[in-house]
């Protein structure tokens, strides 16, 4: 037997492939955890479902996970905005303010505020956030009322 051939339009094919590959192949930008935290308290704050699933569709993860002490327990994006609106629908009127974030590896914490509509608070927690390598939420784990006291 003796060796195979290669013929000139397979290396062509696979020429073009490869700078087609190459083209495609550029780096994904990153978001930065700043805008993943506005964007995430924007949601909550949104009361349209259009602008609150474009909101989410820019900062969590298709897959993402969040969950509070209320218990809340929901797993994507469609979810969470459900969720989003029936804390709406609950709560009309009130608004979430959001600390900056304060990160460091792919996890990072925010403290945030529950305000009435009059603007005084209703309530204050943390939340601490997982990213994935986009920067996109993977999973938000809520804790309401003060942090606790350290003791002696």
């Amino acid at each position: 037997m003796g060796k195979p051939v290669i013929g000139f339009s397979a290396i062509l094919l696979v020429s073009l492939a490869t700078a087609a590959m190459a083209k495609d192949a550029r780096p994904i930008a990153r978001l930065t955890p700043a805008a993943a935290v506005a964007g995430h308290c924007a949601a909550w704050n949104a009361t349209n479902r259009v602008e609150r699933d474009h909101l989410l569709t820019r900062v969590f993860a298709p897959d993402g996970i969040y969950n509070d002490p209320d218990p809340t327990y929901v797993a994507g994006r469609a979810a969470l905005s459900d969720e989003i609106a029936r804390f709406r629908d609950r709560h009309p009127g009130t608004r979430f303010r959001c600390s900056a974030p304060q990160t460091h590896h792919n996890a990072m914490r925010v403290s945030w505020l529950l305000l009435g509509p009059d603007g005084k608070m209703l309530s204050e927690g943390m939340d601490f956030y997982q990213l994935a390598p986009d920067g996109l939420i993977r999973r938000v784990t809520g804790f309401f009322g003060p942090a606790p006291v350290v003791g002696r």
